[in-house]
């Protein structure tokens, strides 16, 4: 009776055992989305950098266990001090010639956006585990502060309206972006994952790790 009870629950356990396998071996196709954060290490100039926490959103399309359509949309949660370049104009009032002073300051930034579009490509691992690698476009965009540059403005125009402050332009770089990471399956729905991505700018080189949740529908 024992050795009977034994192989009954034995089998049971074993079959148990084989549909949970199977299950967590399917990859479910079709659209997601998710939600994560991200640490953005910005080189703005050659020994500047800025880091942004980001949040952003995922929507993509998984056309089958190995590849996928995505994109991105995000921000940055807080504000760096960044370096601002210019210069100072001051036309003479008697004959219109005009002089120029360079300046160097710092002022607060904030990441306004940071967006990409990729090919994902997934190598399953284990049964709940991808590694994968993506390619595509990137932008991100930096502004100043405008209160603050105002008040940069003022303190060095002051009132005289035959003086004017020209900066260099906000950031806003686009390009190529790829990155890899990896991905685990918490359910048919659920996974989390992991991520490093880099971003092509012609000014400095951008950086990031990401954190996210997706659902699968």
């Amino acid at each position: 009776m024992k050795t009977t009870t034994v192989i009954k629950l034995s089998a049971l356990l074993l079959g148990l055992y084989s549909f949970s396998s199977h299950a967590d071996m399917l990859r479910v196709s079709g659209y997601y989305h998710g939600v994560g954060m991200g640490s953005t290490q910005i080189d703005v100039h050659e020994s500047d950098s800025l880091q942004f926490t980001t949040l952003y959103g995922r929507f993509g399309y998984q056309f089958s266990q190995y590849f996928a359509l995505e994109g991105r949309v995000g921000f940055g949660l807080n504000d760096e001090l960044a370096p601002l370049n210019g210069v100072v104009f001051t036309q003479n009032p008697q004959d219109g010639s005009l002089t120029s002073e360079p300046i160097q300051s710092q002022i607060d930034s904030s990441l306004d956006l940071q967006t990409s579009i990729f090919v994902k490509a997934n190598y399953p691992i284990s049964s709940r585990a991808d590694v994968f690698l993506f390619g595509g476009y990137g932008r991100n965009k930096l502004s100043y502060n405008e209160g603050d540059l105002r008040n940069l403005a003022e303190s060095i125009i002051g009132t005289d309206s035959q003086t004017s402050l020209i900066t260099e332009q906000n950031y806003d770089e686009g390009g190529v972006t790829y990155g890899t990471g990896v991905d685990y399956m918490l359910s048919q729905q659920w996974q989390v994952s992991a991520e490093y991505q880099y971003f092509d700018a012609d000014q400095g080189d951008i950086y990031a790790l990401n954190l996210s949740v997706i659902y699968r529908f």
